[in-house]
C-alpha cells in the first residue's frame, strides 16, 4: 500500500464516530510507516492475558496488576525524546513508548480484560484510569501528589487521544512526517470535542 493510500485511510477513520483507541493509533502507526505491525491488535490480545480475572479485584489491585504487566510484561520504558515512541507499533515492538501510548496501551490492555477504564488527563499527563463504584486509580509512568477525585481527572476520547498525539509529532518530527501529522490534524472533528460520552464520564 502507497503512503498516499496509508494516509487516505487513517484520514477516513480518523473522522468517523465511535472510533476506539486502538483504531486510532493503529492508522496513524500504519500512515507514519511503511514497516508498521498490521495488526496491533494482535499484540493488545495476548498481552491482555494475564489479566483476566483481575477485573473481580478492587479498584487498586486492578491498577497494580495493570501497572506490573505495562511495566514487566510489556516492558514499556517511557520516552518523551523520540517522535516514533509516539506511534503504537514502534511502542510495542520497541519497548519505547510516548506517555500517550502508554496510557492508551494500559486502557487497551484493561478493556480486553474486562477491567473498566479509560484515558484521562490529570495535571497534564496522560493516564490509564482504572475506575469502580465511587472511586478510580491512575496507572502510568508519572507521578502525582494525593488522590484525584474525578473532578480532576479529564476523560480523552480517541480522537482527543488522536489530537495529541499527532499535535506531538508535528512538533518533533522531520518535515516530512510533520506535514503528514499536520494533514491528518485537518481530518479529525473540529475543534478537539470529541466522542459521545458514555454513562460514568469515560469517553469511547
Amino acid at each position: 500500500m502507497s503512503a498516499k493510500l496509508r494516509e487516505s485511510t487513517a484520514v477516513r477513520l480518523l473522522a468517523s464516530p465511535g472510533l476506539q483507541h486502538d483504531q486510532a493509533q493503529a492508522a496513524l502507526a500504519a500512515s507514519f510507516s511503511v514497516t508498521a505491525i498490521s495488526s496491533p491488535g494482535e499484540l493488545l490480545d495476548r498481552a491482555s492475558l494475564p489479566l483476566f480475572g483481575a477485573g473481580e479485584a478492587e479498584v487498586h489491585e486492578q491498577a497494580h496488576a495493570l501497572a506490573d504487566q505495562l511495566t514487566n510484561g510489556l516492558c514499556l520504558n517511557p520516552d518523551r525524546q523520540h517522535h516514533r515512541a509516539l506511534l503504537i507499533d514502534h511502542a510495542l515492538t520497541h519497548r519505547s513508548a510516548h506517555p500517550w501510548q502508554i496510557a492508551v496501551i494500559g486502557h487497551e490492555l484493561a478493556r480486553r480484560a474486562g477491567i473498566a477504564s479509560f484515558v484521562g488527563l490529570c495535571e497534564g499527563e496522560p493516564w490509564t484510569v482504572v475506575r469502580g463504584e465511587g472511586q478510580m486509580a491512575l496507572v502510568g509512568p508519572c507521578s502525582i501528589s494525593g488522590r484525584p477525585d474525578a473532578s480532576q481527572v479529564r476523560p480523552r476520547c480517541a480522537h482527543q487521544v488522536a489530537r495529541a498525539v499527532l499535535t506531538e509529532i508535528r512538533a518533533a518530527a522531520p518535515t516530512e512526517s510533520a506535514d503528514r501529522a499536520a494533514r491528518l490534524l485537518r481530518a479529525l472533528p473540529c475543534g478537539g470535542r470529541g466522542c459521545r460520552r458514555r454513562r460514568g464520564g469515560e469517553a469511547d
